[in-house]
């Protein structure tokens, strides 16, 4: 996967002057691409030097905020040093705000560093940093963009709180294993517990290969408990029921009847298994694949802070609500088959929340007659908002299967960083050639 991960920091004029002092304290080891390429190019157009590259305007015609810039190439990652300037047509020192929005005193710019890497977790940049900050004066740290439209959301609706601890987790993955999932199901719907005997019946048409494994992974998990029964061999009634099967000799000892008058000890004992209060808690409104989402999405390095689990806006309620570099993400969970009358509420949700990736996640697959619903209303809006930013209006992604969860996470998140990582690189890019004036002056000053 691709992975785009950044820190900043606001620099005055002194510490902007250093640019070029910071660049060469990087170790060797990070080697110079933007430079290089400069004096690559200067050297065989025989020029005597090179310049600082060439800053091109956008097609509007405003020139790129990047003052300079410097790209390096080290173990496979590719590290984006630049120095903008606030404001993108001019490279005089411009107002700043901070988090709080208060206004600052005159700052010369800001100093990003961009990092692309092709694993989920940030990469070790603790030797690079170093060097830009005892050469800097200027503490560098992690940024991303704050989304005006996930605040707004986080505002105006509330979330529940999923406390998720290792056991949860745990007990999460084993039921996004379908077998697990249909017979920890069907103990839930016992009534007071399921005795082992009546297991294959009360599976109905749910298929368990090898049931007496699974109920030992269930309660390994503690989603289910072991118990015994006491049944009246007359109508078949329980009678009493206890977690130790020696409870039962006591009883008969201490001289207890059953209700039709039979000793205790005459009944037939079963030995049966119940739901816990974690298995409860995780089956009900499918809470095990809120938690699986979660966790993956910390593994992408989502903070809990930008992820709103069960979250819920006058009277209208989503399963998950993310942002990932700024770009927020809907999430429908689905233990099912994701039907047409599902994808019209889906479509409800979209419009409430306005993400730039909608997804639906389900454990089967997403209905033909839902795929052809969401197809035709694209074409409409597409058709209806030609003029809105295009960004906005992103196809529905759809995840069929547990299995490709975190692959399609993976690809979602690559696909959010590639956005913003293009914008990054279409500013510094160019600066890898010598400027047109740069050339000209040479051939002018016969240095060509």
């Amino acid at each position: 996967m691709l992975k785009l991960s950044t820190w900043r920091t606001v620099v005055d004029s002194q510490q902007s002057g250093k640019f070029d002092a910071i660049v060469d304290a990087i170790p060797a080891d990070f080697i110079r691409v933007l430079s290089s390429s400069r004096e690559t190019m200067a050297s065989a157009l025989g020029l005597s030097s090179a310049d600082g590259g060439a800053r091109l305007a956008d097609r509007f015609g405003r020139v790129t905020p990047i003052i300079k810039a410097e790209i390096f190439a080290f173990n496979g990652e590719t590290y984006v040093l630049s120095l903008r300037n606030r404001r993108s047509n001019a490279t005089a020192w411009s107002f700043s705000e901070d988090e709080d929005g208060a206004t600052q005193k005159e700052q010369s710019g800001i100093l990003f560093l961009h990092v692309l890497s092709g694993s989920r977790s940030k990469p070790d940049v603790s030797v690079f940093i170093e060097a830009v900050q005892q050469h800097a004066g200027a503490d560098l740290r992690a940024w991303e963009t704050r989304p005006r439209r996930f605040a707004e959301l986080k505002q105006e609706g509330r979330q529940e709180s999923l406390s998720i601890t290792p056991e949860k987790a745990k007990a999460a993955r084993l039921l996004s294993d379908k077998e697990r999932r249909i017979l920890a199901t069907a103990i839930k719907a016992a009534p007071g517990g399921l005795i082992l005997s009546d297991v294959e019946r009360q599976l109905k048409r749910g298929k368990v290969t090898d049931i007496e494994a699974t109920l030992l992974e269930l309660q390994d998990a503690d989603l289910i408990d072991s118990e015994y029964v006491v049944v009246c061999a007359k109508n078949q009634h329980e009678v009493s029921r206890f977690s130790d099967a020696s409870v039962m000799a006591e009883m008969s000892k201490y001289g207890v009847r059953c209700g039709c008058g039979r000793k205790i000890g005459d009944e037939r004992l079963e030995e049966a298994v119940a739901i816990t209060d974690l298995g409860r808690e995780l089956l009900d409104k499918s809470t095990w694949m809120s938690i699986m989402l979660m966790e993956e999405l910390r593994d992408l390095g989502i903070p809990d802070d930008r992820i709103m689990i069960e979250y819920s806006s006058g009277g209208d309620e989503m399963d998950c609500i993310a942002d990932i570099n700024g770009q927020v993400i809907l999430f429908e969970l689905k233990d099912k088959e994701f039907s047409l009358r599902e994808a019209y509420s889906f479509g409800a949700k979209i419009g409430l929340v306005r993400p730039q990736y909608p997804v639906i996640v389900t454990t089967e697959r997403v209905g033909g007659d839902a795929k052809d619903h969401f197809e035709k209303a694209e074409l409409a809006g597409k058709r209806g908002q030609a003029s809105l930013d295009p960004d906005d209006a992103r196809p529905i992604r759809f995840i069929e299967g547990l299995e490709n969860l975190r692959t399609q996470l993976d690809d979602l998140a690559s696909t959010v960083y590639r956005h913003e990582a293009f914008k990054v690189l279409r500013e510094v890019m160019p600066m890898a050639s010598i400027s047109p004036n740069h050339l000209l002056d040479g051939i002018a000053a016969g240095g060509h």
